[in-house]
C-alpha cells in the first residue's frame, strides 16, 4: 500500500516547486515551512523529502503551497461549470497574496486589467467573515479545494487546469447596470408599500368613522326609544 509522506514537496533555489519525481538525490532544497530539505527513498520505503533539521511542518502547508506555485506557473484554471461559454480561464499573469483592502487573497490571476481571486481551501474554508471582504472586493471569486493525497505536481496540474470538482464559485461580480437595476427595483418596491400602507391607512380610518356614526345611531334610536317609553307610560 502507498503511503503519503509528510513532505511530498519542496522548493529550488529559483523558489519553483519540485516533487520526489523531478528532484536530484543530494541536493539541498526548501521546504514550505522554509527549512532545508533532501530528497530520500528507495526499494523499502517510497521517495520523499525530509527535514535536515527537526521542524514542524505540515502535510496541509506543504500541499496548500504547492498548489499556489503551481496555479502562479500554469495560469489557468478550469472553471467547475461554464461561465459565458467557457470552461477555463487564461490568466496573463498570477500574483499571490496581495493586499486589496483588508482582504488577502491566495492568488490574484489577471485577463488585462481585470481582477480574478483564486482560494485554496485547506481544512479551513471560507467562512461568512471573509465571504464579507469578498463581496466588498466585487471580484469574481473561485474556491478549490485541495485535495490532500497528492503526491505530484501533475497531479495538483491536473485538478487546476483540467478537472472541474472540488471547486465552487464563491462570489460573481455585480456590475453597474444590475446596481442600478436592483437600487430602481427598490425604490419601487418602497414606493409600492408606502402607497399599500396609506391605502390601508385610509380604509381603516373610513372603517373607524363609519363605526363610529353607527353608534352614534345606536344611542339616538335608543335615545328615541326611551322617550317613546316615558310617552307611552304617561298616556
Amino acid at each position: 500500500m502507498s503511503k503519503y509522506f509528510k513532505i511530498p514537496f519542496a522548493y529550488d533555489q529559483d523558489q519553483n516547486v519540485v516533487d520526489v519525481l523531478s528532484a536530484e538525490r543530494g541536493k539541498t532544497y526548501k521546504c514550505s515551512c522554509g527549512s532545508d530539505v533532501k530528497l530520500r527513498g528507495g526499494h523499502i520505503v517510497s521517495d520523499h523529502f525530509y527535514h535536515i533539521t527537526e521542524s514542524k511542518c505540515s502535510l496541509e502547508s506543504a500541499i496548500h503551497k504547492a498548489y499556489k506555485s503551481v496555479f502562479q506557473k500554469n495560469k489557468k484554471i478550469r472553471l467547475p461549470f461554464e461561465i459565458n461559454g467557457s470552461k477555463y480561464i487564461e490568466f496573463d499573469r498570477v500574483e499571490l497574496e496581495k493586499k486589496i483592502d483588508d482582504y488577502i487573497p491566495d492568488a490574484i490571476g489577471y485577463v488585462d486589467d481585470t481582477m480574478y481571486l483564486i482560494e485554496f481551501a485547506k481544512t479551513s474554508y471560507i467562512g461568512e467573515r471573509k465571504k464579507k471582504k469578498i463581496k466588498k472586493t466585487n471580484v469574481l471569486c473561485i474556491e478549490v479545494s485541495i485535495i490532500k493525497t497528492v503526491k505530484s505536481i501533475h497531479e495538483i496540474e491536473k485538478h487546476i487546469t483540467t478537472d472541474n470538482f472540488y471547486k465552487k464559485l464563491i462570489h460573481i461580480p455585480e456590475y453597474h447596470e444590475a446596481k442600478d437595476l436592483r437600487e430602481k427595483f427598490k425604490k419601487a418596491y418602497h414606493d409600492l408599500e408606502n402607497k399599500h400602507r396609506q391605502k390601508c391607512f385610509d380604509l381603516e380610518k373610513k372603517h373607524n368613522q363609519n363605526i363610529s356614526w353607527y353608534k352614534h345611531q345606536i344611542e339616538l334610536l335608543k335615545s328615541t326609544i326611551k322617550q317613546m317609553s316615558k310617552s307611552i307610560e304617561n298616556f
